[in-house]
């Protein structure tokens, strides 16, 4: 029959459609076929289950900061090269020669580490759960949940951000104020954003 005919066309057509019984029944028998749209099911889960995508925002150092940065890692090679250069030429003659040069050396190096990893990452990052901010090796975790609100100065174009009774202020560029307040407010719709007028 047309109807057989078209329950037998479905059975035989897999990629859209899955049953967990794969038998069919004809004529004296009570035909009973649970057809699943396996396609739509596979889209669903494709979407409950697409992790967020973290997004990073970096920090926009100041030139003041960046030429700071450059003139402490020119001062700890210096530092370096000095001691190393002592070590060399005088040799270590007493106990406090073998304690001051190679901890120079170790106080220049942790310099440099230090500077490089703020120059590299500094930044502001949104995973999904979490608003972390990075400034070097320094980081700091707040829940998305709790940030209550976001406020935008008007005239120094900056934006605070307020979790309960602590708030950062953001070094951001312009630009990219819309973009980072709309990545919070997609997780979390009930922080309150305002801005702030400037007095004439």
């Amino acid at each position: 029959s047309f109807a057989f005919s078209i329950i037998q066309l479905l059975y035989n057509f897999p990629p859209f459609f899955a049953s967990n019984e794969r038998s069919i029944f004809y004529k004296n028998t009570l035909l009973s076929v649970a057809f699943f749209p396996a396609s739509c099911y596979n889209e669903i889960m494709k979407n409950e289950n697409t992790p967020y995508e973290t997004k990073y925002f970096k920090y926009t150092l100041s030139p003041l900061m960046i030429v700071l940065s450059i003139a402490v890692i020119l001062l700890s090679i210096a530092g370096i090269i000095v001691s190393i250069w002592r070590i060399v030429k005088y040799g270590i003659r007493e106990f406090s020669d073998a304690l001051s040069s190679p901890f120079l050396i170790l106080v220049c190096i942790a310099c440099i580490v230090i500077v490089v990893s703020i120059l590299i990452k500094s930044q502001y990052v949104i995973d999904g759960t979490n608003y972390i901010t990075q400034f070097g090796i320094i980081k700091s975790v707040f829940p998305i949940a709790d940030i209550t609100s976001i406020v935008l100065d008007t005239q120094t174009k900056k934006l605070t951000v307020y979790v309960g009774f602590e708030f950062s202020v953001l070094s951001l560029k312009e630009e990219w104020n819309d973009e980072f307040v709309r990545a919070l407010l997609d997780i979390n719709p009930n922080i309150d954003y305002s801005f702030t007028m400037a007095d004439k």
